[in-house]
């Protein structure tokens, strides 16, 4: 399984990859490892993903003293994500732009994927799947005027991580 923590060192916080680990560890899972030093963590796990994801935001949040939404998919929903990239290899390659994933808690009704696709301005592209928006810059993620953070009221809360993160 893999968990992905929502902006677990940002500002002035700072975790070490022990400390972010230690929650994992005291939950009772197994084969627990920072994956990239940026909120990531692998584990083992039989739970169900989504029940897994509320669980630990609780546990995290309890743990770090601060909210910490979390994001869980199994490793074969990750390859599913990955497979599921939208944008053809020469569209991502007429860019500067990485191509990102934001995970999502559950997959939003139609009419919100509407409401957030009218927010996407003309030179980046937006396609949602299941659980994951994908988001195509055409430059860098700091050069777009993509309001992540209106897409993310009305879709509700999400972690972004470049698709190569899913790759590893």
């Amino acid at each position: 399984m893999f968990a992905f923590i929502r902006a677990i060192n940002t500002g002035n916080r700072r975790l070490t990859n022990e400390q972010v680990l230690a929650p994992f560890r005291a939950a009772g899972l197994v084969d627990v490892a920072a994956y990239q030093a940026a909120g990531n963590v692998t584990f083992r796990s039989s739970a169900d993903p989504i029940a897994l994801g509320v669980d630990l935001t609780a546990l995290l949040t309890d743990a770090y003293g601060f909210e910490a939404p979390t994001f869980v998919r199994s490793a074969d929903e990750l390859r599913g994500v990955v497979a599921a990239s939208p944008f053809a290899p020469e569209v991502v390659a007429a860019g500067t732009g990485k191509v990102q994933v934001a995970f999502l808690a559950s997959a939003p009704d139609a009419d919100r994927v509407v409401e957030a696709l009218a927010l996407v301005p003309p030179d980046d592209r937006v396609v949602f799947v299941g659980r994951q928006w994908f988001w195509l810059p055409r430059g860098g993620v700091s050069e777009s005027a993509l309001p992540v953070a209106g897409i993310e009221r009305i879709v509700g809360p999400m972690t972004m991580r470049t698709l190569g993160t899913g790759r590893a």
